[in-house]
């Protein structure tokens, strides 16, 4: 059984449309989810991705049957720390991606998180440091973890129905740019030109 986990911190405010979110695939090699254990897989990530974020935001983890008919609701949702929020000093839109393979890292076999600068919890520099690389990797690590024995971080491709496990990951010099994590324009300066 594949699930997708939905993991969202909001490191500015409560509003929905300012949470940040990644969204990793898994698969319960014992099995389908019992109810029980859907909500246990949820409380287990949380508090990983909640003590990632140093304790310092909202965490919310939704889990879903990746492989369920449209529409998909969540089959549990986990919130940690609620109402907790730490203004971010650094645009919303900077990340670090954490890329991932199965085996080969080739097309259908990897994946990629962008994981938040305001997450990482440091002040970004004109490269990503050592310290916030191992960081964003860390996040792999957790990931790898989740669930025990019989739970498996994987790369789903929904195209061929395919999960394959994550062996591989790894985090570059380079900044990332997730326009869409952007907050919603809340004023506007204008001038006028004549001709």
């Amino acid at each position: 059984m594949i699930v997708r986990a939905q993991i969202a911190w909001w490191p500015d405010s409560a509003l929905p449309r300012d949470a940040v979110t990644i969204n990793p695939h898994f698969e319960n090699t014992a099995g389908p989810f019992l109810d029980a254990e859907w909500e246990d897989f949820a409380d287990d990530l949380a508090t990983a991705m909640a003590t990632y974020g140093g304790n310092a935001y909202q965490t919310r983890v939704s889990i879903y049957d990746a492989q369920g008919t449209v529409p998909v609701f969540p089959a549990a949702v986990v919130t940690k720390l609620p109402g907790v929020h730490s203004a971010s000093s650094w645009p919303r839109e900077v990340a670090l991606c954490l890329s991932y393979y199965s085996g080969q890292n080739v097309p259908k076999k990897r994946g990629r998180l962008f994981i938040p600068i305001s997450i990482l919890r440091s002040t970004p520099g004109l490269r990503p440091d050592a310290a916030q690389r191992t960081k964003a990797l860390d996040c792999g690590t957790l990931l790898a973890n989740a669930g025990g024995a019989d739970v498996d971080w994987v790369v789903w491709s929904k195209t061929d129905g395919l999960a394959h496990s994550v062996s591989n990951s790894w985090v570059d010099d380079e900044w990332d740019t997730m326009r869409s994590r952007g907050l919603k324009s809340t004023t506007r300066s204008v001038a006028t030109h004549s001709e």
